[in-house]
């Protein structure tokens, strides 16, 4: 295989995204061996968190021709890994990958070139406005990480998922804090989108109507965060 030198210009390694923003995803080529030249060369993106089937890996569905004009990526909730990958096939299935003879791969988890974007943001699925919640068990879910229950997305994890209760109107009632462990956060994935399940008692609150605000903030900076509000009523 005679290998291409890809690395990845943009995002920067480390990068923060908070909310429904989209990443724009630039690539740069090195200078390429004299054997490829006249060869037409396909490149793709991918993302650790997307959710892959069967032949459709790359965020991309059609592959690019030039890397180097940016590639507007919508990516998932969550931590992840960006790679850049060149072939010679233009496709992403099994025997198109078999097939390839020259290619190259930069980015990814670690090391040199490595690009870690993290997607922070607030979208609650559960409860609904105005449903009543139990004080003693309650369901409460957002969307999260594909991989949030295994220890190689938790070495990379720089989310935190928290719940606020704030009686409305604002009456002398109690107000409450709900911060679940991550083992307290359950994945589901049987829907189009991945979300996080907690189910349990909520924090000691008082009955009635109360603004819950889901917060998803950032380990390292608790000051960058996305909130989603819900307005919800505490029943016995």
């Amino acid at each position: 295989m005679t290998a291409v030198e890809v690395t990845i210009a943009q995002p920067p390694d480390g990068t923060t995204v908070v909310g429904g923003s989209t990443v724009q995803l630039l690539g740069q080529v090195g200078a390429l061996p004299p054997e490829l030249a006249g060869v037409t060369l396909y490149y793709r993106w991918y993302s650790s968190e997307f959710r892959a089937t069967k032949d459709h890996y790359s965020l991309d569905e059609d592959a690019l021709l030039d890397p180097t004009l940016a590639y507007p990526a919508n990516l998932s909730a969550g931590s992840q890994a960006i790679t850049l990958a060149v072939g010679d096939q233009p496709g992403q299935d099994a025997a198109a990958q078999d097939a390839i003879r020259h290619g190259g791969l930069g980015g990814g988890a670690k090391g040199p070139g490595a690009c870690l974007v993290h997607v922070i943001r607030a979208v609650a699925r559960r409860p609904a406005p105005g449903d009543t919640l139990s004080r003693a068990s309650s369901t409460l879910a957002a969307d999260g990480p594909v991989h949030w229950s295994e220890p190689d997305y938790q070495a990379l994890n720089r989310l935190r998922y928290s719940w606020r209760f704030d009686p409305d109107p604002a009456d002398g009632r109690k107000a409450g804090d709900l911060v679940p462990t991550v083992t307290a956060l359950t994945p589901d994935g049987s829907g189009s989108t991945t979300v996080l399940r907690y189910s349990g008692p909520l924090p000691d609150l008082d009955l009635g109507p109360y603004t819950m605000r889901l917060r998803v903030e950032d380990l390292h900076d608790p000051t960058v965060a996305d909130v989603a509000s819900v307005s919800v009523v505490i029943a016995a």
